[in-house]
C-alpha cells in the first residue's frame, strides 16, 4: 500500500487465527525488535488498536521493508543461517514454552502424526464420490500409499532418536522470501504464523529444503551440491552456544523429507484431497530420491 506517510502491507490473517494467537506473535516481535532484529512491528490503528477485524478476519497493519532478491541466493545463506542461530539463541532464552500459543495449522508434524493424517487423506480419496478422470484415485491412493511407506520406516529412528531432539522455540516457515536482503544485507525477518515448539533441526531443514527445491533440478537430487549444507551448519553453530549434535544434524536428511510429506497428511482436510494430493506428485517423487539417498545425505552433512 502506498499512502502519504509511506509504504505498508496490509496482512489479512486466514479464519482460524485468532487475536490470542496473533497477539502473542506480536509480543514476541517486540522482544526480538528491542533486542536489535529486524522484524517489522504492527502499526498502530488511528484508535491504537494494532490488531483490527473484517468480516471475521484479523487484520495488521505492517511497514514495507525495501528489499531486493539476491540474484546469488547461495551467497546470502550463511547470513541467514548465522541469524537463525541467534534467533534460536534469543528466543530459548526469553520464551518459555509454557506462554506459546500454538498456532491452530502448521507445517508441522512428527512421524506419528502424518501417518494418521496421510491414512485418513487414502481413506478420503478411496472413498471419494467425485467423477475424476481415469486414473486420477487410484494415482493420488498411490502416492499416499508411498509416503505412508516411507513414515513408517522412519518410525524406528524416531521412537530412538527423534522425538529426544533437542526442541526449541522455532519460526516454522524460514526460508528466502520470509528473511528479506538488500545489498546483501539482512533487513527483514518476516512471517510467525507457524511459529511453535519444535525440534531445532526442523527449521533448518525447512529453509534448506526450500533452496534446493528451487534452485537445483528436483529431476536429480542426487547431484545437488549436498556438501555446501555443511557450510550452513557451521555458520548456523557460530551464532548459538549449543552447537548442532551431531544426532541431530544425522537427523537432518529425515527432517529434510518430512517437509513435502506434511502436504500430504494437509490434503485430508482440504476441501478436494485428490486434487491436493496430485498436485504434489512432483514433490513426493523428490522426497522419495531423497530418502532412497538418506546415507549419503548423512555423510555430506556430517561435520568434522
Amino acid at each position: 500500500m502506498d499512502t502519504e506517510s509511506g509504504q505498508y502491507v496490509l496482512r489479512v490473517h486466514r479464519p482460524w487465527v485468532t487475536m490470542r494467537r496473533l497477539s502473542f506473535e506480536h509480543q514476541t516481535k517486540r522482544l526480538l525488535a528491542e533486542a536489535g532484529f529486524p522484524v517489522a512491528l504492527p502499526v498502530p490503528s488511528l484508535s491504537g488498536a494494532d490488531i483490527l477485524s473484517h468480516q471475521q478476519r484479523l487484520i495488521e497493519l505492517e511497514p514495507f521493508i525495501p528489499n531486493d532478491i539476491p540474484l546469488k541466493r547461495w551467497e546470502h545463506f550463511p547470513a541467514m543461517f548465522t541469524l537463525l542461530g541467534d534467533v534460536h539463541a534469543f528466543l530459548a532464552q526469553h520464551l518459555l514454552p509454557s506462554s506459546i500459543v500454538p498456532p491452530a495449522a502448521d507445517n508441522y508434524a512428527t512421524p506419528i502424526q502424518l501417518m494418521e493424517w496421510v491414512e485418513r487423506t487414502m481413506s478420503l480419496i478411496e472413498n471419494s464420490q467425485t467423477d475424476y478422470k481415469i486414473g486420477d484415485v487410484q494415482q493420488a491412493s498411490d502416492i499416499c500409499h508411498v509416503v505412508l511407506q516411507m513414515l513408517s520406516q522412519q518410525l524406528p529412528w524416531w521412537y530412538d532418536e527423534g522425538q529426544y531432539l533437542p526442541r526449541r522455540p522455532t519460526h516454522g516457515d524460514y526460508r528466502i522470501g520470509n528473511v528479506l536482503f538488500r545489498e546483501g544485507q539482512v533487513v527483514g525477518l518476516l512471517d510467525f504464523d507457524f511459529l511453535d515448539m519444535r525440534e531445532r533441526i526442523f527449521d533448518l531443514a525447512y529453509a534448506i529444503y526450500w533452496h534446493f527445491w528451487q534452485q537445483e533440478d528436483a529431476r536429480y537430487p542426487e547431484l545437488a551440491p549436498w556438501p555446501r549444507v555443511r557450510t550452513l551448519l557451521n555458520a548456523y553453530n557460530q551464532a548459538t552456544d549449543q552447537p548442532l549434535l551431531r544426532e541431530e544434524i544425522r537427523a537432518l536428511p529425515l527432517e529434510l523429507i518430512r517437509v513435502p510429506l506434511y502436504w500430504i497428511a494437509e490434503a485430508g482436510f482440504l476441501p478436494d484431497p485428490v486434487h491436493a494430493v496430485l498436485q504434489q506428485t512432483d514433490a513426493i517423487a523428490y522426497a522419495l530420491r531423497l530418502f532412497q539417498q538418506r546415507d549419503a545425505l548423512a555423510r555430506a552433512f556430517a561435520l568434522s
